[in-house]
């Protein structure tokens, strides 16, 4: 068997959709794929706007929906997220798994320095050139 082709590696981008996962859980909150990338991509609608105080929220702002999802489904693969049934809703939400929380914790003792807020780059349609 492949060696390199098992060897998984989590990335910052990993580790920044574990902690928003994880954070919202720790409101008792669970999110859909849809809702942690609203989080990652600080997206300023009614539901998203609230949580504005995560640290991860506005954080990966280029990183397509499509790309997300693979990764959400690789960690649960992985065991680093689970899922949690809503009878309300009849549907499932993402939950952070005890390894998914120590991989935050062993991340964090790392790295000390909080995520850094990014904003979307607008190019201007019209300029003034003199």
């Amino acid at each position: 068997m492949n060696k390199k082709r098992d060897e998984f590696r989590l990335t910052i981008s990993h580790f920044k959709i574990l902690q928003t996962v994880d954070e919202l859980n720790k409101k008792k909150l669970y999110p859909t794929a849809k809702g942690v990338n609203n989080v990652l991509m600080g997206k300023l609608d009614r539901e998203t706007r609230k949580y504005a105080d995560i640290k991860t929220y506005g954080t990966l702002i280029s990183f397509p929906g499509r790309k997300l999802c693979s990764y959400i489904l690789n960690m649960t693969r992985r065991g680093y997220l689970g899922y949690i049934y809503d009878k309300n809703t009849d549907d499932m939400y993402l939950r952070i798994t005890e390894k998914g929380e120590g991989e935050i914790l062993h991340y964090e003792k790392r790295h000390k320095n909080a995520y850094r807020k990014k904003e979307p780059h607008h190019k201007p349609e019209i300029v003034e050139i003199k």
